[in-house]
């Protein structure tokens, strides 16, 4: 079912989380761009060659001719998304976009551009414009916000290979918790008072949820992880 939801500051939370990621990756020197991830098919260089397919997405979406309609949103996006059927496949791409640049530095520099390029092209277009994806197709707007969830959820990923504290922006949490909450259907107490880094590594299978989230939980636990 394709939700009603319009997700105001979409285009603002996105260009924060990016801007949060790079203030980090600017001054870092170029080995630790060679640093393993908690996601075993990339280094910290291979996960941002991801993230500029991920950008990228945005500004090819929208050089595309237009869907006559949407048949997803953002929640439906990721519920329909099957990782053992296309990791490998995301894995070797994101590989590949990295290896195009022999600078750390060149890849950083190409990631900003098609964050402003993407900006942009969004910017100019209405929020109701219809844009096919990999299979879905969806409003710009609930676009948008399936790359706030990846930004932020790639970005503790970062945080974590670089031993940095999570930069989770607050716009990109708030709408991450949303999709996040609405995959759920249910918002319980246990997960109201549980923080956005502890949620969205639980939800995204970046850790066990511990006996006494379980119980807390109750017959929701079984539900998580709800994508990874």
């Amino acid at each position: 079912m394709i939700q009603a939801t319009r997700w105001a500051g979409v285009r603002g939370a996105l260009g924060a989380e990016v801007a949060a990621c790079l203030e980090v990756l600017d001054p870092l020197p170029d080995e630790a761009f060679d640093l393993p991830t908690r996601l075993p098919a990339w280094s910290v260089k291979g996960l941002l060659g991801h993230l500029r397919s991920g950008l990228d997405r945005v500004v090819t979406g929208l050089a595309a001719p237009a869907p006559e309609r949407a048949d997803a949103d953002a929640v439906t996006y990721w519920r329909t998304w099957v990782p053992a059927d296309r990791d490998a496949g995301i894995a070797a791409r994101g590989n590949e976009v990295a290896a195009r640049f022999a600078e750390p530095r060149a890849l950083v520099e190409d990631l900003r551009a098609v964050a402003r390029e993407a900006d942009a092209a969004a910017a100019a277009t209405p929020d109701d414009r219809i844009v096919a994806t990999w299979g879905p197709a969806l409003r710009l707007d609930e676009l948008l916000a399936t790359r706030v969830l990846e930004m932020a959820v790639h970005g503790l990923d970062l945080a974590d290979a670089l031993d940095r504290k999570p930069w989770l922006t607050r716009g990109a949490a708030t709408i991450t918790r949303a999709i996040l909450v609405r995959m759920l259907g249910a918002e319980p107490p246990a997960v109201q008072s549980m923080p956005d880094v502890a949620l969205f590594e639980l939800a995204t299978g970046r850790r066990v949820a511990g006996r006494a989230e379980r119980i807390a939980l109750g017959g929701l636990a079984r539900r998580f992880p709800l994508l990874g």
